[in-house]
């Protein structure tokens, strides 16, 4: 009997090594950490792997691609998306790299680009939940709303019973939200919005782990989009989700710096898709009302006249890293200036070429992280990668007050991006993530003023520091980064 489990494990686990070496798509340095998994952790690694080791969904690509086509029916034959004037192709006015970004978008999404679009800058979560509640309270017609985190704390009450009362005008409600992400919240939570007439629903519900299991969906796959769209007319995308740690009232975490976007035009309408696919995928219901793509014609607004909006949403339900391929593009299209805000980096080799090669060709790349991490493991790992860096000549800065979350990008006075994907192997492979890529001067450059401001309450860290790390917390760094395509 003992021969026969032995043997059994054993099968097992080589299906798991040749599953890693042979069928799985991964990087060099994924591939090494999962087998030295599989090797040392010869029961506990095939367990692990079954639970996180996958990397690409198998159920939920194909709901994905189903829930893509069926929006892609309702769009198309919506008159207004139609409308829309396709940027690509369509003008000599602008920098001649955006042309190839665009049509790299448009190879990776099914989204467009579009003009005449007002894009907001909103720093911090005080002017973000603002913003959001302005809105909300001139709902016409519908709010949908997306997080990866709710908190049930008062910031989240606040949010839910404004909900509540839209829903009792007649307002049309739809909230998502990560089941992991969003933990916290009691099962009650909803009754109040749900008793109103609004819906709120789970993305990936993770009670049910053996038939996620059987069904080779990884339970880490999470939803962390942050999406607000009212009446198809302004969406709100970025870092913030909603919780009273946003606005600096967590005392282990202090002061939080963050950065969002509010966005009105036709830019609305492609959050609007992506939150469509995703109510499409969690809650098997297609939403085609007419309203939801309302006319915006005569309507333009002010703001960046010039700008062009490409909202890029990835996930691992599909074949390429859409964020990691962009901002790849971006950065080997960058001539004078690469700077990143972002709370977690452990890059894929190719941000890390991408950078190096910037760097060493004369670009000023600056990399803003926290000082202080919420994860001494993504710590650990991210300091690993500071010295090939600042070899190259890549700047690196912690920021100080408070904790960095805001995920922004400037390059030149060309394009600059907010978003939630973080500067890590599992936003760019794991986790479903939404940016916004923004061309032209006037948005990047005061994206680059938010920079610069944030800059000033940083510590550049220099090769210098990194030659008086002792051999301990070297061995702990490199430990770290060999585990980081698993984090």
């Amino acid at each position: 009997m003992e021969s026969a489990v032995t043997a059994a494990v054993l099968v097992v686990h080589a299906i798991a090594i040749l599953g890693v070496l042979l069928i799985e798509r991964r990087q060099p340095t994924a591939t090494l950490a999962w087998m030295l998994t599989l090797i040392f952790l010869p029961i506990a690694g095939v367990l692990i792997y079954l639970a996180i080791g996958t990397t690409r969904f198998r159920r939920i690509s194909k709901a994905s691609q189903s829930s893509v086509s069926r929006i892609s029916e309702i769009t198309q034959q919506n008159p207004v998306l139609a409308a829309v004037p396709d940027p690509l192709g369509s003008g000599t006015d602008r920098d001649p790299r955006t042309e190839s970004m665009l049509r790299l978008g448009r190879g990776l999404s099914k989204l467009r680009a579009s003009r005449g679009n007002a894009v907001d800058i909103l720093v911090d979560g005080k002017a973000t939940y603002a913003a959001m509640t302005e809105a909300i309270d001139a709902a016409r017609d519908h709010v949908h709303i997306e997080f990866y985190i709710i908190q049930p704390d008062a910031t989240g009450r606040r949010l839910r019973d404004q909900l509540v009362r839209r829903a009792r005008d007649g307002i049309t409600v739809r909230v998502l939200y990560d089941a992991v992400g969003s933990r916290s919240l009691p099962g009650d939570f909803w009754d109040p919005l749900r008793a109103a007439g609004g819906r709120a629903e789970e993305f990936l519900p993770a009670h049910n782990v053996l038939t996620r299991l059987r069904n080779r969906d990884r339970i880490d796959f999470r939803n962390h989009r942050k999406i607000i769209v009212v009446d198809g007319r302004i969406g709100f995308t970025g870092g913030i989700n909603i919780g009273g740690e946003y606005l600096g009232l967590d005392p282990d975490i202090g002061e939080w710096r963050d950065t969002h976007l509010s966005l009105r035009g036709p830019a609305a309408l492609n959050l609007q898709q992506v939150f469509l696919i995703d109510w499409l995928i969690a809650t098997g219901e297609a939403v085609d009302e007419p309203s939801a793509f309302p006319d915006l014609s005569g309507s333009a607004p002010e703001g960046c006249p010039e700008c062009i909006v490409q909202i890029v949403d990835s996930g691992p339900d599909r074949s390429w890293s859409a964020i990691e391929h962009i901002v790849d593009q971006a950065l080997a299209l960058a001539e004078e200036r690469a700077w990143i805000a972002n709370p977690y980096f452990i890059p894929s080799q190719t941000i890390q070429d991408a950078l190096i090669s910037a760097a060493l060709r004369g670009v000023d790349v600056r990399l803003m992280l926290p000082a202080r991490s919420d994860s001494l493991l993504v710590s650990l790992a991210s300091a690993s990668y500071f010295p090939e860096l600042l070899e190259a000549g890549v700047r690196i800065f912690h920021y100080e007050q408070g904790f960095l979350h805001a995920k922004t990008l400037v390059i030149d006075s060309w394009v600059g991006s907010v978003g939630s994907a973080n500067m890590d192997l599992r936003s760019f492979n794991l986790n479903f993530e939404l940016n916004a890529f923004v061309y032209g001067a006037t948005f990047v450059d005061e994206l680059a003023d938010v920079f610069l401001d944030d800059l000033a309450r940083t510590t550049e860290y220099g090769l210098e520091q990194h030659s008086g790390v002792g051999v301990p917390l070297r061995l702990a760094r490199a430990g770290a980064r060999l585990l980081s395509p698993l984090l």
